[in-house]
């Protein structure tokens, strides 16, 4: 019905799953809605890259519109964000700013593949959709009174119920999906406030998901446990805020916390204990180390914007 699952198996069969189909004795979709816009977001990566443009076309009608076609209309209609979902962590449901951000950045790759292709009905479509999600962020997203932008909300009637918590995810997806422009007052100091909450105030380091995170959480002097991904989320958004080489000291910095967090076979985990650095949970985490290529790659391709990346630019 062009919407992903939670899980899958190795043989395309559904997985297993804690996302309930009912909620309060209602029916709903048990679906992280990020899981699907993420899909179409690095499609359109993976098209800027490889130029393989048969093979999105043998794949536009069957994933991409069939995607984008319900993306466009899985959406609330008092505010036009798309309806209530699991987050990105698996655990809160409810109307949340990563995922909405996801779904504006899912259709306005939809929009580049449709015109790509010469699809300029759905293109219009798609385009417009986008920006009305983007514009439905900043109006029921963004809360007035703390300059900040909450993690979610939800209904209780016509009532609107927000979770005001200080989430890493929340800043990411305003900056990496594009909602707001990095020299916005906006972004700059929802990046700052959340990396000054989060931050482990520890000898470890690093940053946590969100405030109070009680996942695998290790006792109350910390507001959570230092994962790699929020981590390496902010050395991302120190790079492009980068001016000159120097300004990408912090981030060279959180790529050596990293190594010396990994095991000594170079295996990531999904967090670390605050107190002794140990790993914890699952290790190693796929996205973890997909995070800390994904950094690397930017900080090589910001040396070579400043000109000063030898492989790039060789130095006689």
């Amino acid at each position: 019905d062009g919407y992903f699952m939670h899980k899958y198996s190795p043989d395309g069969s559904l997985g297993s799953s804690w996302h309930p189909w009912l909620r309060d004795g209602q029916f709903q979709l048990p679906i992280q809605e990020d899981g699907t816009a993420l899909i179409l977001h690095t499609l359109w990566r993976f098209y800027e890259i490889s130029k393989d443009l048969e093979f999105i076309e043998s794949i536009y009608n069957s994933l991409i519109k069939h995607t984008a076609d319900f993306l466009v209309l899985y959406r609330d209609e008092r505010t036009g964000l798309p309806k209530p979902s699991y987050d990105l962590w698996e655990e809160r449901f409810g109307i949340a700013t990563f995922t909405a951000s996801s779904v504006a950045g899912a259709l306005a790759a939809a929009a580049k593949f449709a015109n790509l292709l010469g699809k300029k009905k759905s293109e219009m479509i798609y385009e417009e959709a986008a920006e009305s999600i983007r514009r439905a962020i900043l109006e029921h997203l963004y809360d007035q009174t703390t300059g900040r932008f909450c993690k979610l909300f939800n209904f209780s009637g016509d009532e609107l119920h927000y979770d005001l918590t200080i989430d890493a995810s929340t800043a990411h997806g305003l900056s990496v999906f594009g909602i707001l422009p990095p020299d916005d007052p906006r972004l700059i100091r929802e990046i700052a406030e959340t990396e000054t909450a989060l931050t482990i105030s520890s000898g470890i380091g690093g940053l946590a998901r969100y405030q109070n995170d009680a996942y695998q959480r290790t006792g109350d002097a910390y507001t959570g446990n230092p994962w790699f991904i929020t981590t390496l989320w902010f050395a991302q958004h120190e790079i492009k805020a980068a001016r000159d080489e120097a300004g990408l000291a912090p981030v060279k910095e959180k790529l050596r916390w990293c190594a010396r967090y990994a095991t000594r076979s170079g295996l990531l985990s999904e967090q670390l204990n605050p107190i002794t650095g140990e790993q914890l949970s699952v290790s190693p985490l796929v996205w973890s180390h997909a995070e800390f290529v994904r950094t690397i790659i930017q900080y090589l391709d910001r040396l070579e914007d400043f000109g000063v990346c030898r492989a790039c630019n060789p130095v006689s």
